[in-house]
């Protein structure tokens, strides 16, 4: 069909469009013979003298569809039979093509999604309405295959109870949807930001008291005793309630992390024996180190705990026996790496490589496989949260995720910035040439959980000063001649917080080494501009044996 053009334009801005019926001026169609004179063609309603971003078009049904049919067989034969008669350059561009005469010829199909519930509901309600509409979206592909969107106005075509067609203007929406995608995502973060930081105090208060108290309950206890099973179904509640506050806090990127470089190979180490204890037994739980430490700077106790919630994902999707894998591995970006769903910019990087037998995920999935719940079966895969925690622990941290796509299986990649670690130590939980006793100054404005602690390092042999606030804390140093090993504070406390407290005790006490502890957000900690950079923490809940330790690595260090 030759292209037709404008003799007398006709603009559709404040025109309201009705269908073109019967003993109408028709346009030419494939139910009337075609014609040379100027007044029985189509007009296009634009200037061709002045070019239009609007995307302007006419399909023709072929053959024509009558009116009479139910609505939902002229929805599937308007996408089968409908062809694009004529357009302007504008409409081809929309679909990534440089002229009219590329994208001319083609059926609606080809570039409209039919599968898609809000096109079908566009061409349902384009009927309803007397094959009329105005500012109705469209679901579609371009030329490369990538998705569009645009906002139609269009006025069918119809002779003798037959729908011949319809011609409209189109506009691209496409980026304003993309816009608007992400807004409403930065709102649903907001939100959770807000929802975490609301519980994660007073919800890991209740925790540290649960788990500490279930330890000590259960060193009084005979190795057989019965009520010991019920303690350890109220620790593996407890610890249950305690992954899921961390997991809300990793999705919305509020851990408090404390990144010190880590030797990658002794984390995976460590997670490894975690999966295997947490797995069945027909998974083959396999590891891959580096052949020379491979340090990053990162929270290596939040990694372990991500490696572990990435393996158990894996197991949980799998119907049959199979493996998970963790390799580490060093390597240089010379060039941007461009990946799903995060880009990896030039530099040194240690990488942590995970790679199970499970089915591997739909490439349609793309980037919503790392959004909470999505395509989980919450009856048996947990919290559905795996991936999306991953990502945000894994973007707090500076790093970057890699989807890759194997032939068999899933794999996944975790970017970390290298760092260097003085001496080569490797990280562990503790020292064991760490003291094992000395003087501690305990500030915790939570009764419970202070009284808690004291009991806990009382019995691992240290000796305990209490205070439930900074004020209080700096009294008793200030009158407490002897020597004093530890500041454990709580980084939020009403008055003086563990801020403030920890610098005048520095000035006082030449030599104090301090453990901030906190069930508070980041977000909520960086807003009191409670955390000094670099700082000891501990993040509640803890249980003893972790308190310990983490007390004793600072007084090593």
């Amino acid at each position: 069909m030759e292209r037709l053009e404008a003799k007398n334009p006709t603009p559709l801005a404040g025109r309201t469009l009705s269908p073109v019926r019967a003993g109408d001026d028709l346009p030419n169609s494939v139910n009337s013979p075609a014609h040379t004179d100027d007044q029985n063609r189509i007009p296009f309603p634009h200037d061709p003298g002045r070019p239009t971003t609007d995307g302007l078009w006419r399909y023709e049904c072929d053959p024509p569809i009558p009116v009479t049919e139910d609505a939902d067989v002229q929805v599937e034969r308007i996408l089968r039979d409908g062809r694009l008669a004529d357009c302007n350059d504008a409409l081809a561009r929309m679909y990534g093509l440089e002229s009219a005469s590329q994208l001319i010829g083609s059926r609606l199909s080809d570039f409209m999604v039919a599968d898609d519930p809000r096109n079908r509901d566009y061409l349902l309600a384009f009927i309803a309405a007397g094959y009329r509409l105005d500012g109705a979206q469209s679901v579609e592909r371009a030329a490369d295959g990538s998705p569009r969107s645009f906002v139609n106005s269009l006025v069918g075509i119809v002779r003798d109870g037959m729908l011949l067609g319809a011609w409209g203007t189109q506009s691209d929406v496409t980026e304003r949807m993309r816009m608007e995608q992400q807004a409403r995502q930065a709102d649903t973060i907001a939100a959770l930001n807000r929802l975490a930081g609301g519980v994660a105090h007073d919800f890991n208060n209740l925790l540290t008291t649960i788990l500490t108290s279930i330890d000590m309950l259960e060193d009084t206890l005979d190795p057989g005793h019965v009520a010991r099973a019920d303690a350890s179904e109220i620790r593996r509640a407890a610890r249950r309630g305690a992954e899921l506050t961390r997991q809300l806090l990793a999705l919305s990127q509020q851990q408090v992390l404390v990144p010190r470089p880590t030797d990658l190979n002794v984390i995976v180490k460590r997670a490894t024996a975690a999966v295997r204890r947490a797995v069945t037994t027909r998974i083959d739980v396999r590891t891959r180190p580096a052949a020379t430490s491979a340090v990053a700077n990162v929270d290596g106790e939040e990694l372990e705990q991500v490696l572990l919630n990435l393996a158990t994902f894996a197991a949980d999707s799998m119907t049959e026996p199979g493996f998970v894998e963790f390799e580490v591995s060093t390597t240089t970006v010379t060039e941007t790496l461009t990946g799903m769903p995060d880009q990896v910019p030039p530099g040194s990087y240690v990488t942590i490589t995970v790679t199970d037998s499970a089915p591997a995920y739909p490439s349609a999935e793309g980037e919503h496989l790392f959004e909470p719940f999505f395509g989980v079966d919450l009856s048996r895969a947990g919290s559905g949260l795996a991936l999306a925690t991953v990502r945000g622990f894994v973007k707090q941290s500076g790093g970057a995720v890699v989807l890759e796509r194997p032939k068999v299986g899933r794999r996944l990649c975790i970017y970390l910035t290298g760092a260097l670690m003085p001496g080569g130590v490797e990280v562990g939980h503790g020292s064991s040439s760490a003291p094992s006793s000395g003087t501690v100054l305990v500030a915790e404005d939570e009764p419970t959980v202070r009284l808690l602690m004291k009991r806990v390092l009382q019995r691992a042999g240290f000796v305990v000063l209490e205070a439930a606030n900074g004020e209080e804390a700096l009294d008793i140093s200030r009158s407490y001649t002897a020597r004093i090993d530890v500041l454990v504070t709580d980084v939020i406390m009403p008055g003086m917080g563990g801020g403030e407290l920890s610098r005048r005790l520095r000035q006082e006490r030449l030599g104090i080494k301090v453990l901030n502890v906190s069930g508070y957000t980041a977000g909520a900690l960086r807003q009191h501009e409670a955390l000094e950079d670099g700082a000891a923490f501990l993040q509640k809940p803890f249980t003893p044996k972790t308190l310990i330790s983490r007390l004793r690595e600072v007084m090593a260090g």
